[in-house]
């Protein structure tokens, strides 16, 4: 999960600002639905090279909920 979503964060970042803009209010729904359904997790590594913004990291989520 993080992984994908560090890859949209990317995508996002390199985009014309329109499609930015767009596609950044659509991930930012996601975002808010990831949060509410993931808790906090208090084991996670603090790992340099994440951006203060990259709070995916940092949430416990079932890996297999996808499957």
């Amino acid at each position: 999960m993080a992984a994908a979503r560090d890859l949209l964060a990317l995508v996002i970042s390199r985009l014309p600002p329109r499609a930015r803009h767009e596609l950044a209010v659509l991930v930012e729904g996601l975002d808010e639905e990831l949060y509410r359904r993931t808790l906090p997790d208090p084991f996670a590594p603090r790992q340099p090279w994440y951006q203060p913004g990259e709070w995916w990291h940092h949430r416990l989520y079932d890996e297999s909920a996808h499957l």
